[in-house]
């Protein structure tokens, strides 16, 4: 019971910065590539840097959480209240990063025009076919 609580917390609140990041890079290098003005291209930039920034730190700071958390769960007697107890701080933090980065996207967004948001980001693929549409 403990080992799955610790791999459920652990793969939900875990540092899953790289995977992040990475497309944070990629939009990067989009509002370079895509935003011809340079201050609003500076401006939207900064937003990708305090986006990684939130994601580096709240990274840092499950890693705590997670240590305190496994220390608890290493110990057999330890009461489930305790350990409920130690894992809401991941919930808390994460809410918090979560937050604060909707917020910068929401900065983002008002920098970019509607054109270059959509050249930013642009919308996924759909996959619809016309197969079950009839004439």
């Amino acid at each position: 019971m403990l080992i799955a609580l610790t791999a459920f917390l652990i793969y939900h609140f875990g540092s899953h910065a790289p995977a992040v990041t990475l497309p944070l890079d990629q939009t990067a290098a989009l509002i370079q590539k895509d935003v011809a003005d340079e201050s609003r291209r500076k401006q939207a930039l900064a937003i990708i840097d305090s986006m990684k920034s939130t994601i580096k730190a709240s990274a840092e700071q499950s890693s705590k959480s997670i240590e305190s958390l496994n220390e608890l769960l290493a110990k057999r007697t330890t009461p489930a209240s305790q350990i409920g107890l130690a894992a809401q701080p991941l919930i808390t933090e994460d809410r918090a990063s979560a937050e604060k980065l909707l917020d910068l996207r929401f900065q983002l967004k008002s920098v970019l025009t509607p054109g270059e948001w959509a050249k930013v980001f642009p919308p996924p693929a759909t996959g619809h076919t016309d197969a079950g549409k009839s004439s």
